[in-house]
């Protein structure tokens, strides 16, 4: 009735999978803040991300892989598989020379966009976009603080924030699109977005979000689809 020791075994060692860090908000689907009254709170827009070149945008803490065991049989007992991850960018942004920090290089706003890091500069229009600026294109952001005047077109890659009104004129953005007042389309205006559309009131207009939600406190007389969500959270 001695237990004799006939073999032993050597447990594995698991390792530990790579993680990124993103230091600015990467959920496409939250929805900006609403007051008791039911309108948006244009001043916290939490869906858009602005950044300062230097910014610290995201750190990778590497995988750790792990050490096989031996069995009784003195067979080699596999660790599960860690997931190696790498930090992945396009341009206005910079790795640190071992690999694990991303910066920006350029002021503007952030979004990761299948798990890549875009850094958008902003083009500003500081009055209204119309005869005196004729149609605005830009490979980033484009923020307008006057009115979006009938005929003209806005065409951005990035995010487009209008401070005043969008009348008979078209908007396409590959981010979102953010209207502070809103959009009177005298049934020729257009508002197509890869993102999200956000705007104060929509009437007479087409509306697409091809990606994601639309939120309006009124829509009246209008076209509007969404991949997600349409929210009318006025009155």
């Amino acid at each position: 009735c001695t237990p004799l020791e006939l073999a032993k075994a050597t447990l594995p060692v698991e390792g530990k999978s790579a993680e990124i860090k993103y230091f600015f908000n990467t959920d496409l689907t939250l929805k900006p803040k609403m007051l008791e009254d039911g309108s948006v709170d244009f001043h916290t827009l939490d869906t858009i991300c602005p950044v300062h070149a230097g910014d610290l945008l995201a750190e990778l803490t590497p995988a750790v892989p792990g050490r096989p065991g031996i069995d009784v049989c003195g067979k080699p007992i596999k660790p599960l598989a860690v997931n190696n991850l790498v930090l992945r960018h396009a341009n206005r942004a910079h790795l640190s020379e071992d690999g694990l920090k991303m910066y920006a290089d350029a002021s503007g706003h952030v979004s990761l966009v299948e798990g890549k890091v875009f850094v958008s500069d902003t083009y500003e229009v500081p009055a209204d976009v119309d005869s005196s600026t004729g149609d605005v294109t830009c490979e980033g952001n484009v923020e307008v603080k006057g009115n979006v005047r009938t005929g003209f077109k806005i065409n951005a890659k990035g995010n487009v924030i209008v401070h005043g009104v969008v009348e008979g004129s078209e908007i396409v953005a590959g981010g979102q699109i953010i209207l502070m007042r809103g959009i009177q389309g005298m049934g020729r205006g257009k508002l197509i977005a890869q993102g999200n559309i956000i705007s104060k009131f929509i009437e007479s207009a087409e509306v697409v979000s091809r990606y994601g939600y639309i939120q309006s406190e009124a829509i009246m007389h209008s076209h509007v689809s969404a991949k997600t969500d349409i929210v009318v959270g006025g009155r």
